[in-house]
C-alpha cells in the first residue's frame, strides 16, 4: 500500500515513538521505536487497533475521545498533561506521554501520535511528591510525639475561627499543662522526661474524639481543639479526659498530673483572633494551678 509506505519511511526519521491510525482507530503504520516500547514487531502492531494498547478499564471512554478527535480534529502538544497508562504486549502497564496530529493523504484523515515513554519521569514525579508531601507533614509534626506542632495548631484554630464566624460553628480550644514537670527532668534526666511527653501525647490522642485536634505546642505544653461543642459539654468532655489522663498516667506511673484550661468559642459576632483564644486558655490553665493543679477550668 503505497500511502503506507509513505508513513513507514517517514515515520522512521522521527527519534520518538509514531503511530499511525485510520478512522477506526486501526494501526496502519507504526516505526521500530513505537514497536520496541510497547514489545511488539512493527509487522504485529499493524491492524491492531489503538485500544489493544490501553488498559481494558479506560478502552471505552478513548473509544469517545477518538470519535471526538476525527470530528473535531486539532493538536494536542506533548507535555501539556496528555499523560495515558498504556499497556505492552506482555500485559505489563506503563505511562505515556502523546502529542497528536492529524494529517490528511489523498482524502482520507488519519491521526499521528508521537509517543514518549514517561516511566522515567513519572518515577521521579512520583519520588519528589512523596518527599514534597513529607517535609510536609514533618512541618505540621512535633518530632517528639508525633501530634501537631504548633504551627499546625494555630492554622487549624485559624479554620476553626473562620467557620464560627461564617457559620456560627462552636468550639472549644484546651491547654493543658503538666504539672511539676521540672521536677521530672531534674530528678530523672531529660530522656525520661522524653518518654513521658509522649505517653501523654498518646493518653490524650486515645481519650480524644477522632473529630478533634491534639498538639503540642512547646516543652510540657499540650493543647486541643473540639470542633461542634457545646461549653457544658466541652467541660464535662476535658473533666472526663482530666481523669481518664490521671488514671492512665497511673497506670504507667508517670510522676506528673495534669492542669487543663479550656476557652469556649461560640458567639460569631466576638471577632475572635488565634492570640486571643490561645490567651484566654493559657490564663484559664494558670487558674487550674493556682487552685491546686489537676484540674480543668472554663472561661469563655
Amino acid at each position: 500500500m503505497e500511502v503506507r509506505q509513505t508513513f513507514i519511511e517517514f515515520l522512521e526519521v522521527i527519534p520518538d515513538g509514531a503511530i499511525v491510525i485510520n478512522r477506526k482507530g486501526l494501526i496502519i503504520a507504526v516505526n521500530q521505536a513505537a514497536a520496541s516500547m510497547f514489545r511488539y514487531s512493527s509487522s504485529s502492531m499493524l491492524e491492531l487497533h489503538l485500544n489493544q494498547l490501553l488498559p481494558e478499564e479506560v478502552r471505552e471512554r478513548h473509544d469517545q475521545h477518538l470519535a471526538t478527535f476525527f470530528k473535531h480534529p486539532g493538536r494536542r502538544s506533548m507535555g501539556n498533561g496528555l499523560i495515558f497508562s498504556a499497556i505492552r504486549r506482555d500485559g505489563s502497564t506503563f505511562h505515556v506521554d502523546i502529542m497528536l496530529n492529524q494529517l490528511e493523504l489523498e482524502g482520507e484523515l488519519y491521526g499521528i501520535a508521537i509517543v514518549r515513554d514517561y516511566t522515567l519521569q513519572k518515577k521521579a514525579e512520583d519520588k519528589i511528591r512523596l518527599e514534597l508531601e513529607f517535609e510536609k507533614r514533618q512541618a505540621l509534626t512535633d518530632h517528639l510525639t508525633g501530634i501537631m506542632n504548633r504551627r499546625a495548631f494555630t492554622a487549624q484554630l485559624q479554620d476553626e475561627i473562620e467557620q464560627l464566624t461564617e457559620h456560627g460553628t462552636p468550639f472549644a480550644v484546651s491547654f493543658i499543662d503538666l504539672d511539676d514537670f521540672k521536677d521530672v527532668n531534674d530528678e530523672h534526666g531529660h530522656h525520661f522526661g522524653d518518654e513521658v511527653l509522649q505517653k501523654i501525647a498518646q493518653l490524650i490522642r486515645l481519650h480524644s474524639r477522632h473529630t478533634d485536634y491534639v498538639a503540642r505546642i512547646g516543652g510540657d505544653e499540650f493543647a486541643t481543639i473540639h470542633p461542634m461543642i457545646s461549653a457544658n459539654d466541652a467541660q464535662q468532655m476535658m473533666q472526663r479526659m482530666r481523669s481518664e489522663l490521671v488514671s492512665g498516667i497511673d497506670h504507667a506511673e508517670l510522676p506528673v498530673t495534669l492542669s487543663i484550661g479550656l476557652c469556649q468559642c461560640d458567639k460569631p459576632s466576638e471577632h475572635y483572633t488565634i492570640e486571643d483564644i490561645m490567651a484566654r486558655a493559657d490564663k484559664a490553665m494558670y487558674q487550674a494551678k493556682k487552685e491546686g493543679k489537676n484540674a480543668v477550668v472554663l472561661t469563655s
